[in-house]
């Protein structure tokens, strides 16, 4: 295999997987959606004096712990989001000082923020991974459902795992990009 094909390859895998990821944390944010509607709803139908009055409409009611799950679920999607929108080159770049500059200080300039950001995102799974053993070894837990709060850690590790494996892939690839070219890896 060629290395432009070794470089696809690699492109092809991160890119299903990090597209999974932005599903699944779409799907989460939905789901967080039409639990806080259905919440907001109960709360406004419990209120009525008329209608929770009613024999059939006692059980209805504001979803017990909905601030808790829409915390932690939102978290989680943010995590899942970052790798697909690093991988696609979506994140919002200030370059007013290096725009003008000649293409071998931005190339520069795009491989050292590169690497930062691979390093900042190995620390952040790394940090992560140390609090989720410090939430297990102290069992804490959500205050109204009991969710154990390692569980948003172990999403936030898988989040930025593959956000740290694009870092990775963004960066040897700005190492191997051309100095003539007009566009950075992966950008949309």
């Amino acid at each position: 295999m060629t290395q432009k094909a070794d470089t696809t390859s690699v492109w092809r895998l991160l890119e299903r997987c990090c597209q999974a990821a932005a599903v699944l944390g779409g799907l989460l944010i939905a789901a967080l959606a039409i639990m806080t509607v259905c919440s907001i709803a109960g709360r406004w139908i419990a209120s009525l004096p008329y209608l929770s009055a009613l024999p059939g409409l006692d059980w209805v009611g504001p979803v017990s712990g909905d601030y808790e799950l829409v915390e932690m679920g939102t978290a989680t999607a943010i995590f899942l989001f970052l790798p697909y929108c690093h991988l696609r080159g979506g994140h919002v770049t200030v370059d007013l000082i290096v725009m003008h500059a000649p293409r071998i200080v931005q190339r520069a300039t795009a491989v050292i923020a590169e690497v930062l950001f691979t390093l900042v995102s190995a620390i952040m799974t790394w940090r992560l991974y140390h609090g989720l053993l410090d939430k297990q070894r102290y069992m804490e837990t959500s205050m109204l459902l009991g969710i154990p709060l390692w569980w948003g850690y172990a999403a936030g590790i898988v989040g930025f795992a593959l956000l740290t494996l694009v870092c990775l892939y963004r960066s040897f690839a700005s190492l191997r990009a051309t100095p003539d070219s007009d566009t950075q890896v992966g950008d949309a």
